[in-house]
């Protein structure tokens, strides 16, 4: 009977030792549970404070104060933890790995270098885009130079429709036409700019911060695209003049460079008896206007020169029917003069009493 009295009470003692132990663990785990969790957010080289909103996998925890902010361990899930704020009046956001390992603790601290810092509020708004335009234009031509093709010639006119064309990319979308369908070729015939080729390289460079070379990045870009770098290494020289055009907003540039053939430049060699034709202005051409162009011909011999309304004035000249000219100049080994030429017109070349090389070069302007 005693026996089992005192084993019975040693039970009771047992439970309650138990219920005991339960009861601390219990409140431990609920202790721990609900503690509160520090986070510092600081530059790592001053240590000065970085203020922001704070967030967990995408939700918002709240805002710093002084680069401190304490919540409730409860809310916090491994993952990300991510600070948005500003610094100098420019936005930033960073992100930090937040293992689970990390809820152990009773706080962190998480530090951004200084140049890490510089890149994530680095905005475009201080750049000089002429100046980004200026490099564009140079070192194209450095690549021009470096594979033995002549040089373009900077146009004021076509940099200012690159120009254009490069703020309505940000609006428009990124597109070669405009929302009304124009190309470059519509945009210079638009400004009565006259060309006989023209063609258009676009770059859109995302993501910007103060370490980006912007200008070679972009050029880089187009010559490592066959497609691009076509009228960069024009072989045929067809390309005379060019203009670049740069739009820069928040951490995105967009860049445009025109290409235009604005001049005709030929060497030919005609015996005697035998007579050459050019168009000035060819009549197929899209343009509704008359155009500037300066002529230079230089001859190793005497030759005739005649500028002529039209293919129809030429076929008569050689047909010895009568023919009606807007000028001519005869025995000259150098011709050089400024006309305005109306669709159609061209130039006839006769050589003397010997066979001549001549060097013909056209200029629109």
């Amino acid at each position: 009977m005693n026996t089992y009295i005192l084993c019975f009470m040693n039970h009771k003692k047992t439970i309650l030792l138990f219920l005991i132990m339960a009861l601390v663990i219990l409140i431990s785990g609920c202790t721990s549970y609900n503690s509160s969790y520090t986070m510092r957010f600081f530059i790592n080289e001053t240590d000065e404070p970085l203020d922001g909103n704070i967030f967990n996998n995408g939700n918002l925890l709240g805002y710093t104060n002084n680069g401190n902010f304490t919540t409730s361990i409860e809310k916090l899930r491994p993952g990300l933890i991510s600070l948005n704020g500003t610094y100098d009046n420019q936005q930033f956001e960073f992100f930090f790995e937040f293992p689970e390992r990390d809820l152990n603790y009773s706080g962190i601290e998480f530090s951004v270098h200084t140049n890490e810092l510089a890149n994530a509020i680095f905005n475009t708004s201080v750049l000089n885009t002429l100046e980004l335009e200026s490099e564009i234009f140079s070192l194209i031509n450095k690549e021009r130079k470096k594979g033995g093709i002549k040089t373009l010639k900077l146009n004021d006119k076509i940099s200012w429709i690159a120009r254009n064309y490069s703020k309505i990319l940000s609006i428009e979308g990124f597109h070669h036409k405009d929302i009304e369908g124009r190309d470059a070729g519509d945009r210079l015939k638009e400004n009565r700019i006259f060309y006989t080729v023209a063609a258009e390289n676009l770059y859109m460079l995302s993501g910007l911060n103060g370490s980006t070379d912007i200008s070679r990045t972009i050029v880089n870009g187009w010559m490592e695209s066959p497609g691009h770098r076509s009228p960069i290494m024009d072989r045929d020289e067809l390309f005379s003049d060019g203009g670049a055009g740069v739009y820069c907003e928040v951490k995105t540039c967009y860049a445009v460079m025109v290409f235009a053939g604005m001049e005709h430049n030929e060497n030919i060699e005609l015996n005697t008896g035998y007579v050459a034709f050019r168009y000035l202005y060819d009549p197929t051409y899209p343009f509704d206007f008359d155009v500037p162009v300066s002529i230079d011909i230089d001859s190793s011999e005497n030759i005739n020169i005649y500028i002529v309304s039209g293919k129809e004035q030429y076929d008569n000249f050689l047909s010895n029917r009568n023919y009606n000219s807007i000028l001519e100049i005869k025995q000259v080994r150098v011709f050089s003069r400024a006309i305005i030429a109306k669709k159609g017109e061209g130039i006839i070349i006769q050589p003397g009493d010997k066979s001549a090389k001549i060097n013909i070069r056209f200029r629109y302007t």
